[in-house]
């Protein structure tokens, strides 16, 4: 039950402000890929543990979705409300013990891995985060609520500090003063 909840705030977070896109939402990638993933995390949470020898039956349908929509959000990842995907022909993959907040936006073309297996609790991403393009976090890291990651960041340490932009490679806070990462000034530097 708590996954149909979970589905609902998908729902309203891919709609957005159109709500007419309820009448084609149903046939895009996106939904395709959330729905899929909440029935499949259903079944392990009604099953527990015995559901991955179960999943053997439904292997074939689940990597024909994955296909299909591009997206890689294992089972045991605990995703909340409102998981929305802006680009998902560029992919999307969500490691297993995950835990997410609620209303995450990806961009597309990012991984949510691991450099290294962790326990449940280990890798944690707060509410209202938002993921720019190709950006990826490997983890197990700790991030805040109200995180944005900057385009092709990779974050590879944690972050516990609400409201911040995290950005470079390894990603850093940006100085809210200056406005930028570093000392870095292309003017300067061409000229």
């Amino acid at each position: 039950m708590s996954q149909l909840r979970c589905l609902s705030g998908d729902v309203k977070q891919i709609l957005g402000k159109n709500k007419w896109r309820i009448l084609v939402i149903f046939f895009s990638r996106v939904f395709a890929g959330v729905f899929w993933y909440r029935v499949d995390r259903s079944l392990y949470l009604l099953m527990g543990k015995s559901y991955k020898y179960v999943r053997i039956i439904f292997t074939p349908f689940f990597y024909l979705v994955q296909a299909y929509s591009n997206m890689d959000i294992h089972y045991t990842a605990n995703i909340g409300p409102g998981l929305s995907v802006l680009h998902p022909s560029v992919g999307i993959v969500i490691a297993g013990n995950t835990i997410i907040g609620k209303n995450l936006t990806l961009s597309g073309g990012n991984i949510i891995g691991v450099k290294k297996k962790f326990n449940a609790g280990e890798y944690v991403i707060g509410d209202n985060c938002y993921l720019g393009g190709n950006a990826c976090i490997i983890g197990p890291v700790k991030l805040g609520n109200k995180i944005n990651i900057g385009a092709c960041a990779c974050v590879v340490e944690s972050c516990l500090d609400d409201n911040v932009i995290l950005a470079g490679v390894p990603a850093k806070p940006l100085d809210r003063k200056r406005g930028d990462i570093g000392t870095f000034d292309p003017i300067k530097k061409a000229l």
